[in-house]
């Protein structure tokens, strides 16, 4: 009988550090660049944080290859995302309220100086009685007198009337301001802001432009044929659907603009100060962005196109009236064959 020899257990030196695999490494090191990312959009720019994280990525991105994101990252990457897509919101929502005691100051000033040339004149008629000579002198400037008197009582009613048409407003404003930071602005499936979002920035926008007569513009998206998507695939797919299309358009606008998710396959778009021709060609950009993209499920290509209706907001327009011109718009628009744009100028 052979006897075998025991198979020697080896045991790695304590003084050399154990490598973890390539293929973990590189996982981490994506994970981390993705947190790293997220942190420098909620930092200003001049903070010295960001330089350091920048630095950190750049370290990091030398000695480890950091191949594409993987859905642990995107979805760090988004949470980062929300919270300085929220917090942006508050802050404009907050700006409302600092305009509307600018108004309610312009109206006391107007009034205040209205108020102090009917003083003047008061005065004068007081000076004119004690100095006249006769009769019907003093009628005629008791009259007049009168008629003063009126004038600033009705410019009392003025101002106590439009003063507590501000206390109106500033009260129902502060109510949303607290529903604002109380519920979600972020629609948790496309990452941009809610229908909820939307209410509170159309009144925004409808008030600053009675004030500012700065004009701008509503879009609504439709996705053309949604119900495909879902019925031949799947509704795990619409949603991949939407997300993608939501991304292609908040990377389509400006800075400046504002998507939002208001229902279902709906979106709306506010293009800040544009006339009726920008306002064509920013529709115009979005449409043809979608159309060039493509969503990929597996080995297919899927293609998704969209109906945009937009209308400009005019010195009538209620927030109602506005959205229901540029739905009428989008209407026409599939109607006439999907994938375009129809604005209602």
């Amino acid at each position: 009988m052979i006897k075998r020899k025991p198979k020697k257990t080896i045991i790695p030196k304590l003084d050399q550090p154990l490598v973890p695999p390539r293929e973990f490494s590189e996982h981490i090191a994506s994970l981390l660049v993705s947190c790293i990312r997220g942190l420098n959009k909620s930092l200003p720019p001049d903070d010295e944080l960001l330089k350091k994280l920048k630095e950190m990525e750049a370290v990091v991105r030398k000695g480890v290859r950091v191949g594409v994101a993987t859905d642990l990252g995107k979805d760090i990457e988004e949470f980062f995302d929300r919270q300085v897509i929220k917090q942006k919101f508050i802050e404009e929502e907050k700006d409302i309220v600092k305009t509307m005691v600018l108004e309610v100051v312009d109206t006391i000033k107007s009034v205040v100086s209205t108020s102090s040339g009917f003083d003047t004149n008061i005065t004068e008629c007081v000076e004119n009685i004690e100095n006249a000579v006769n009769i019907q002198d003093i009628v005629k400037l008791k009259d007049s007198f009168v008629g003063e008197m009126q004038k600033v009582r009705q410019y009392s009613r003025t101002l106590q009337d439009e003063l507590e048409e501000h206390r109106k407003n500033s009260t129902i404003l502060a109510k949303k301001l607290e529903q604002s930071e109380a519920q979600a602005l972020v629609d948790p499936l496309t990452n941009v802001l809610n229908r909820g979002a939307y209410n509170l920035k159309m009144g925004q926008m409808i008030h600053e432009f009675k004030r500012y007569k700065e004009e701008w513009a509503l879009l609504i998206l439709d996705i053309d044929h949604f119900k495909k998507f879902n019925d031949d695939y799947g509704h795990h797919i619409g949603d991949k659907v939407l997300k993608s299309v939501a991304g292609t358009v908040r990377n389509a606008i400006r800075i400046s603009d504002q998507i939002f998710r208001y229902g279902g396959e709906e979106f709306v778009v506010l293009l800040s100060r544009v006339d009726a021709k920008i306002a064509s060609q920013l529709a115009e950009k979005i449409c043809r962005e979608i159309e060039r993209d493509y969503f990929v499920d597996g080995n297919k290509k899927l293609k998704v196109t969209i109906s945009i209706g937009g209308a400009i907001v005019g010195k009538d327009d209620t927030e109602l009236s506005l959205f229901e011109r540029a739905d009428k718009a989008m209407y026409r628009a599939k109607n006439n064959g999907r994938n375009q744009v129809v604005m209602d100028l």
